[in-house]
């Protein structure tokens, strides 16, 4: 058995910071980002995103260069703010006790997974990352889910995943694995079409896997 955690949204709850670091991105370059027309690029790759923004035409180093700049922005405005989700810390500190594997799988670039996990202090709990960097198709291909696996040297089918975005559930649930679900970046009613098992943060997830087990 091995946890898989996604990082925007599960590790911490920050779908509104990056939403905000994208408006004040898209004034920058006169472009008018709604909520409702950016939510479904949540848990993909800032390539897909930015191509999706500016259109398929624009070439990787134009998207790194964009990426760059609004993830910077996004950074800024969220390192006051940053907190892991609640009840978190303390479930991995348990599972690490029991020796249970701990891996993350985002679609996020490094900068951010090394920011978060440093200002967070959580990064003792994960050795072992798998980032955009490391796959060519982003989330809902279950490239990056299928990876982690192998590295951890587990089966798909043993290991659980914790996800917040559609993206990531269908890719998750693409890669054989176990699904639950964080309330965060959408409802308990958006996400229960998508995934069974649903929770608010990691002390609800606690009580429900000792009951469960």
């Amino acid at each position: 058995m091995a946890f898989i955690f996604d990082m925007d949204g599960v590790i911490v709850d920050n779908h509104q910071f990056h939403f905000d670091a994208f408006v004040e991105f898209g004034k920058k370059h006169n472009i008018n980002l709604t909520r409702e027309g950016f939510n479904p690029n949540f848990g993909k790759t800032n390539s897909e995103i930015m191509k999706a923004i500016f259109g398929s035409h624009i070439n990787e180093a134009e998207i790194k260069t964009l990426a760059d700049e609004k993830e910077q922005m996004y950074r800024d405005i969220y390192k006051p703010h940053i907190k892991p989700v609640k009840g978190l810390p303390e479930f991995l500190e348990n599972a690490v006790s029991r020796g249970i594997p701990v891996a993350m799988a985002t679609s996020a670039p490094t900068e951010n997974v090394v920011f978060t996990l440093a200002e967070t202090g959580l990064g003792k709990y994960f050795g072992m990352v798998t980032d955009s960097s490391m796959v060519t198709r982003g989330k809902p291909d279950p490239e990056v889910y299928l990876k982690s696996a192998e590295r951890l040297g587990i089966q798909p089918s043993e290991c659980t995943v914790f996800e917040d975005s559609f993206a990531g559930i269908e890719a998750a649930k693409a890669a054989g694995m176990r699904v639950i679900g964080l309330a965060t970046t959408y409802s308990k009613e958006e996400l229960s079409g998508h995934v069974k098992d649903i929770f608010l943060n990691f002390e609800e997830i606690s009580k429900f896997l000792e009951t469960t087990s």
